[in-house]
Formats: C-alpha cells, structure tokens, sequence
C-alpha cells in the first residue's frame, strides 16, 4: 500500500531487478529550438529532421514496460507533467546501497524533481541525501558497481559552458563524505553541446558494466586514456 515504505537496495546495476522508475513521454511537447536544446544527441537530431515523436518514444517505452512486468519489476511512474520531455527518470534521482541520492539536475529540467514527489515520499526523508547548490550531479554520470563507484564528469576549465556538463568536482566529493569505504573514480569525459559524435553526455553513454565481469567501454568517450587503461584494469 502506499503508507508502505520502499526498501533500498542498489549494489551494482547488474543484480536483480525488484523495482524501478520508469520515466513518462505521453505529453513531451513540441521539440526544442536548436538554441534551447540541452544535450548534443537532441541538438543534432534536430538539425537533422530526425527527431523522435511522441507516438514513437510512447511506443517504445510501453514495450519496454510490458517486458518488465512480464519479469514482476514493479514499475514506479512520476507524476505527469504537460508539453515536458520526462524520458529520462534516471538522471533525476539514484541509488546507492539504501540511499537515494535527488539530483542538482541543470535548470532546463527543474521542473521534473517535482514529479517525482510521491515517489520521494515512499523512500522517506531518512534514506533521502539533498545535495547543496552547488553540487550539480545527474544520475546517468553515476555507476555503482559493488565496491565501486564510477563517475563521469568534465575537468575542463571551461566546464561551466557546456550544457552537456551536468556533473561537477564538488558533488564527488560530497558523495566520498557519504560513502567512505566505496572506491569512487571520477573519470574525466569529452564533452560537446551540438555534436554527439565528439562529446559523451553521461558516463552510461561510454561505459557500462554488464553481467558479473565484464563492462561494455567506448574508448574514445575519455579525455584521458588512462581512465579507459583503469577501467580495462579494473574488469
């Protein structure tokens, strides 16, 4: 029922999946400007005349439901908000271990932590980590992985100009104060705001961990090759 409380357990992104949070695209609006687009993917979609419709994205994601109920995942939905792109539930709030971490998601997308109270509420404040101001971090940046955590982010000096730039120092920091005996590797990514094949929008996007042991990597997403030779490492 909803007074019932959830019970947090994220270690990896690989374990059994008992529940999960499945964004909205049912009223997405019309597409952004090319000025006011916020991410590289949707920028050059646009410049194209080939970005998605409404019916399509509401289409897939309905598969995609239909194929996590078929595996009893209980799917969470946030609240409807009109003419607003809501695809992305990830980047809003994440898990680690038994605490949900709410995003300083950038400013275009404000709105959408809003949709997401009933939610928060059924986790409850106690298990619930608000980041200051300052700290800016979206979920698609963060990977747990048992004693890891892997988390993209920019080092470049001009990191407060790029759009695509969602993840700073500050917040790695503040999660190293919350999680002590995790390993936390910030790896540093290539970042473009118009063109989605020279930057990376969020780790997820070159780096995915799968199955017990083995990781799907996108070499040329890293500034540094040293953070891909790691991660080779590491798996």
């Amino acid at each position: 029922n909803k007074y019932t409380f959830m019970i947090l357990n994220v270690k990896n992104e690989t374990s059994r999946l008992k529940s999960v949070v499945l964004g909205m695209p049912n009223s997405m609006g019309q597409p952004h400007s090319l000025e006011d687009s916020y991410d590289a993917k949707s920028y050059h979609s646009l410049q194209n005349g080939i970005y998605p419709s409404e019916s399509d994205i509401v289409y897939e994601m309905t598969e995609f439901e239909k194929v996590l109920k078929k595996y009893d995942v209980e799917v969470y939905r946030p609240s409807l908000i009109k003419d607003y792109n809501q695809v992305f539930a990830r980047d809003v709030a994440f898990v680690i271990d038994d605490q949900m971490i709410i995003s300083n998601i950038i400013e275009d997308r404000y709105d959408e932590q809003d949709a997401f109270r009933k939610i928060f509420a059924r986790v409850g404040w106690k298990k619930i980590i608000n980041l200051p101001e300052t700290a800016h971090i979206e979920g698609g940046d963060v990977i747990p992985w048992n004693d890891f955590i892997f988390i993209g982010t920019s080092y470049d000096r001009d990191y407060r100009s790029f759009k695509t730039a969602r993840t700073n120092e500050y917040a790695i920091e503040i999660l190293k104060e919350y999680f002590p005996k995790k390993r936390i590797i910030d790896l540093d990514l290539k970042k473009s705001d118009t063109d989605p094949y020279s930057g990376i929008l969020h780790l997820d996007c070159t780096f995915n961990p799968i199955g017990h042991d083995k990781c799907i990597i996108y070499k040329e997403g890293f500034v540094d090759e040293s953070d891909y030779r790691l991660l080779l490492d590491i798996f």
